[in-house]
């Protein structure tokens, strides 16, 4: 019952990523990622941190690698399992962080889009 409750809260909404990012996807746009490993910066999500690292080949999005986030508690485990997958599936379709958030996860969802542009941003350097 808990898991159906968190469901349904976890849904994208069309707020706004990320204020005033868009280096990154300009960079994913003209194709000009570097292949590698690039992990960004950890932000905090408030109930814990939230750092990545993207991967890039042949100048494309192939994975992100989530290297901490909270989950020190059952409802941040319950969240997280369910809005991380989702972030790295959208972020990777759309080839940068101009996605929407996931509601119910807004700030792991916010410091995730912040990793994630400064991985990007080292990644288009």
């Amino acid at each position: 019952m808990k898991l159906s409750l968190l469901s349904s809260i976890l849904a994208f909404t069309a707020m706004s990523p990320v204020d005033n990012i868009s280096t990154a996807q300009l960079a994913a746009s003209m194709g000009a990622y570097q292949d590698g490993s690039f992990i960004g910066a950890a932000f905090d999500a408030y109930y814990g941190m939230v750092q990545v690292q993207a991967n890039i080949l042949g100048g494309q999005l192939v994975s992100v690698k989530v290297l901490q986030y909270p989950n020190h508690s059952g409802t941040s485990r319950s969240i997280n399992r369910q809005a991380l997958p989702l972030l790295k599936s959208e972020v990777i379709s759309a080839q940068g962080i101009q996605v929407n958030m996931i509601s119910g996860a807004t700030l792991t969802s916010r410091a995730y889009l912040r990793s994630l542009n400064g991985a990007l941003m080292q990644a288009s350097a």
